[in-house]
């Protein structure tokens, strides 16, 4: 019997693979795409019923040139990238590079175990072409939104060699989601509330409790106003302290009647085992990572992980998956592991089954452990720590997803005071924590957790003493700006995008300085805004949530076989041609009208954009040329600290200071720059104001040093210390102190710029190698060096 080739995406499954099989395999990898559309051209022929143009990518000739000759000496190849439509995609592309003759079969697994390794290779399948030309049109379509925009886009805006910008399919309407939300918060105008509290005692407790005015008059007590409904006859609000005040009077001269006790039983279901999207999610929440950065661990945990003694495994489920479905056998798993280990009393009845969504493609199982043997403790030392926080979080949610739920006691309380004023009190405590006890899912915002909280034993008709009275004042906020969680949240909500996609939209969005992050938010930056006006303008469809939704169904019906990819492309080119040819003509950069007065000549200035940002320009020109800087118009002086003098000299050469802006936050700088480069920072409000006299400088103490050490503010904001020589010293830290202590007999160094390692830190499986390599005998060691010797002399 000969050969088998099995071609994989990367060299890490290929190492897991070959512990599974035996010597009758070969094992090559492609190193994920080996074929792409050109990318110094159009690449798509649309006079041609959209015919694409593929090409070997650069850096892939090499690794094609392997592949053929390895197929050549096999009897079979089995094409084994990545269970999705993505890797469907691969697999076509790799069976159109190999001999003609060659025998090709399609093998996919769902999780690298022995077991399905060797289910999947029993029974083969062929290439789903329904699958690759969702992909294909997928590809396409971008290709055809992203290279006939990106050049009018990059021709209007004239940003300069280096710094072109794009318009994806996909990433554009993620962008506007974000820009939506912004204006949103500008528009958003705070509304004044008071809240008024009470505490409460009956006859029976002494210990009093929390009761907060619900109703007046029959009428909800609202922080705001009501779409649809009438203040005053529909609800009322307390908006100012006079009438909050005014209510505490009469609250304190009134008596308090509990008039009704609901007690209720609560109970609190688990949440169904991790997709793509909701593993980025709690990821986000838990560890900080970034869609990407969860991704490329939860891709290791898939493709293997040497545990010692047992070789190497595969720990969790294909993590591209929109399905919340888990096979019989898992759960049945599950169910045994739970009731071993937790008890029957958190174990249902039967298996939970969770509700898959409309628009979800059910290709494989929700992301799970493959082995339960394998516990997140058991195996840590073979683990890097962001492994074991990504693995140890999968473990959790899918243990959880098949226990008894949390149930809670609660109480509700009204409390009537006099004829006008309805109080309400509520509480609860947990009875049986269920699958709390393993996991409980992270909000987004950073909401209050509500703690148990009991109220005293109460009755109906019972009567209460009033303790303390208390009013508020509180303002309502805006909606918050998107995390990435969030942002992957509402893009899953809106049907825009898939489990491939989510992680590069987020990628794409920020390195392209459309967004930046702010306290873990995303906020637009005046470009990523001005893309979004321009396609708002000539492109509605480009950035319509709907219409991009569409367009996923739609391309979920090729995926079916249910819709032909051409006619897909032909009615999208059909629709979108038109609206590129007026935009070629019509399309510009907006000015954007101002309420500021031009100081030449009384007009309005309007914000006009330039390269790379906005510069404030007269709506008479050219009659009026004035122009000026949009920060120095709009600079707030009240923003920053009190007392500061703007009108100081130069700490250097005494000349007068200007108001200028960099990259990160106004400064005074010297008017003689060039020539003095003298600089002060201007302090935000709270920041200690620093008045620098000669008599107060601090001496660099590095040896040969003549310079002194100048208080700066890095690009985050933080205050430190270096020399004034910088960059012919090296000399910084965070205090006068610290810089003294750490620098004692230092002599005088240039700065040079430290080059980032991309090390990961190796495992406890990597550093026992490592020892064992060390503990090998001499002479094994010299036999293995000799052939690398001959090797390096030969180069």
């Amino acid at each position: 019997m000969g050969k088998s080739l099995i071609i994989v995406e990367s060299p890490a499954k290929m190492k897991t693979l070959k512990q599974f099989l035996g010597a009758g395999y070969l094992f090559e990898s492609c190193f994920g795409h080996i074929r792409d559309l050109p990318e110094s051209e159009f690449g798509v022929d649309v006079e041609n019923d959209f015919e694409p143009t593929y090409v070997v990518m650069p850096d892939k000739k090499e690794v094609i040139a392997k592949l053929k000759k390895a197929a050549s000496a096999c009897d079979i190849v089995y094409l084994s990238p990545d269970p999705d439509r993505e890797g469907e995609a691969i697999a076509w592309h790799i069976s159109q590079i190999l001999p003609a003759n060659t025998k090709i079969k399609r093998v996919t697994f769902n999780s690298f175990t022995k077991d399905a390794v060797r289910d999947a290779l029993k029974n083969p399948l062929d290439l789903d072409m329904a699958l690759v030309n969702a992909q294909q049109a997928r590809r396409l379509l971008d290709r055809l939104v992203g290279y006939s925009i990106s050049p009018l886009l990059n021709k209007r805006l004239r940003r300069g060699r280096g710094k072109s910008v794009s318009a994806g399919r996909v990433q554009s309407v993620a962008l506007k989601i974000v820009v939506d939300r912004e204006r949103e918060i500008e528009a958003f105008k705070p509304q004044e509330y008071w809240t008024i509290w009470t505490l409460l005692a009956n006859q029976v407790s002494e210990k009093p409790f929390k009761a907060t005015l619900f109703a007046i008059d029959n009428k909800r007590i609202e922080k705001e106003a009501v779409e649809g409904k009438v203040e005053g006859v529909d609800f009322m609000r307390l908006n100012t302290e006079m009438s909050s005040k005014q209510v505490v009077e009469e609250l304190k001269q009134c008596s308090f009647v509990v008039t009704r006790v609901d007690r209720k039983e609560k109970r609190r279901n688990p949440e169904a085992p991790f997709i793509t999207s909701t593993l980025q999610q709690e990821a986000s929440r838990h560890f900080r990572f970034s869609p990407a950065r969860c991704m490329q661990i939860a891709q290791t945990l898939y493709e293997g992980v040497d545990l010692g003694a047992e070789g190497a495994e595969g720990l969790i489920t294909y993590m591209r998956t929109d399905s919340v479905r888990l096979a019989p056998e898992p759960v049945a798993q599950v169910r045994d592991y739970i009731k071993k280990e937790y008890g029957d009393q958190f174990l249902p009845e039967s298996a939970r089954a969770f509700q898959l969504k409309k628009s979800a493609q059910d290709a494989h199982e929700a992301i799970r452990p493959t082995n339960l043997a394998h516990h997140p403790d058991a195996i840590k030392e073979f683990l890097s720590r962001d492994q074991y926080l990504l693995y140890s979080l999968i473990w959790k949610r899918f243990i959880a997803c098949q226990m008894t739920p949390a149930i809670y006691d609660t109480v509700s309380v009204d409390i009537q005071a006099g004829s006008r004023y309805l109080l309400r009190a509520t509480g609860s405590i947990m009875k049986f924590p269920g699958f709390l006890s393993v996991y409980e899912e992270k909000q987004d915002e950073d909401n209050e957790k509500e703690e148990d909280k009991m109220l005293p034993s109460i009755s109906e008709k019972d009567l209460l003493n009033l303790k303390e009275i208390n009013s508020e004042q509180s303002f309502t906020r805006p909606p918050p700006r998107f995390t990435e969680a969030s942002l992957v949240k509402e893009l899953e909500k809106s049907g825009i995008g898939r489990p491939s996609t989510y992680a590069a939209i987020m990628n794409k969005i920020q390195s392209r300085d459309y967004t930046v992050k702010e306290q873990g938010r995303l906020k637009p930056t005046e470009l990523g805004r001005l893309i979004c006006d321009m396609l708002e303008a000539s492109f509605k469809d480009v950035v319509n949530i709907g219409f991009t939704a569409a367009m996923e169904d739609n391309l979920e019906l090729v995926a079916e076989n249910k819709k032909e990819w051409r006619v897909l492309l032909s009615e999208f080119w059909k629709a979108f041609n038109p609206t590129l040819q007026i935009a070629e003509t019509q399309a510009f950069v907006p000015k954007l009208e101002t309420d500021l007065i031009c100081p030449k000549c009384g007009g309005k200035l309007q914000k006009i954009w330039f390269k790379s940002k906005y510069f404030l320009g007269c709506v008479n020109y050219p009659t009026c040329d004035y122009t000026g800087s949009v920060e120095e118009a709009t600079f707030d002086k009240t923003q920053y600290q009190e007392g500061f003098d703007f009108s100081q000299r130069c700490p250097v050469c005494q000349s007068e200071m200007k108001l200028r802006f960099g990259k990160f936050g106004p400064f005074l700088g010297c008017t003689t720059y060039p020539d003095c480069k003298g600089i002060v920072n201007i302090p935000k409000k709270g920041e200690e104001v620093l008045v620098e006299s000669e008599q107060e400088k601090v001496s660099c103490p590095a040896v040969g040093c003549v310079g002194h050490l100048v208080r700066r503010r890095s690009r985050f904001g933080k205050m430190f210390y270096s020399c004034s020589e910088f960059p012919s010293c090296d000399v910084i830290g965070n205090s006068t102190e610290a810089v003294a202590l750490k620098y004692v007999d230092h002599p005088k160094t240039a700065y040079s710029k430290q080059t980032k390692t991309n090390k990961r830190r190796p495992s406890m499986a990597t550093k026992k190698k490592a020892a064992a390599k060390k503990k090998a005998p001499a002479r094994k060691t010299a036999a293995k060096k000799k052939p690398a010797a001959k090797k390096s002399s030969k180069k």
